[in-house]
């Protein structure tokens, strides 16, 4: 979090994104960690599942998601009343919602960017949990809608030419990279401070259920 702090002019961004280059390198854990230590900083935060195709949020705090983010961008027009509050202090969720027909059709005009806005006028931060990267239209499209983006990637998991590829649809997006969290080191790299937990300095009432990954 402190070297988001040093990612612009005005501090800890006000909305970015999380995605990976693949499914379960621990991109939705990432976004939920990463909402809890801004959140304990006694800043109203909203963590959005914008993965509306494999949604997993809701599953870290064990929510429903029969409403959320595809039921506005398909016309409803109160995102606010799905918005649910989490047993952590100073942070919510909205969920993703049923999965629609098409997602690259929802996020392909100016809808998701107004919300964003929106949303910025309720919470000091928001953060969206954005599909992986390889193979999708989806996160490219939601760079429009935040200041930048963080990116996870799995040690060991991924060549790095693969992770090249991933940044490389980034860069064609223009998009801001705001930094890399490493996750799922061994054991022995861990014990030395570099390990997935140490990173966000988990409490006992803080650990989430590391096997909702997305």
């Amino acid at each position: 979090l402190s070297n988001l702090a040093f990612s612009t002019d005005h501090g800890v961004p006000r909305s970015f994104m999380v995605t990976s280059s693949a499914p379960a390198e621990g991109k939705s854990t990432s976004s939920a960690a990463l909402a809890m230590t801004l959140a304990r900083t006694k800043r109203k935060v909203l963590l959005v599942d914008a993965d509306m195709r494999s949604p997993s949020v809701h599953q870290l705090q064990n929510m429903t998601n029969e409403a959320g983010l595809s039921t506005y961008l398909a016309g409803g027009d109160d995102w606010l009343s799905n918005v649910k509050p989490t047993s952590k202090p100073n942070m919510s969720i909205l969920t993703a919602g049923p999965t629609p027909p098409s997602t690259v059709e929802l996020l392909s005009g100016q809808r998701m960017k107004l919300l964003v806005t929106e949303m910025l006028e309720h919470f000091d931060h928001v953060i969206l949990d954005c599909p992986p990267l390889l193979g999708l239209a989806d996160a490219p499209l939601l760079t429009q809608a935040v200041e930048g983006c963080v990116f996870v990637v799995q040690a060991g998991r991924i060549p790095p030419r693969g992770v090249n590829s991933a940044l490389d649809r980034l860069r064609s997006a223009h998009a801001r990279l705001f930094g890399v969290i490493l996750t799922k080191l061994s054991e022995r790299n861990a014990q030395y401070g570099y390990g997935y937990g140490y990173s966000y300095g988990y409490g006992p009432s803080d650990q989430i259920d590391k096997t909702a990954e997305g």
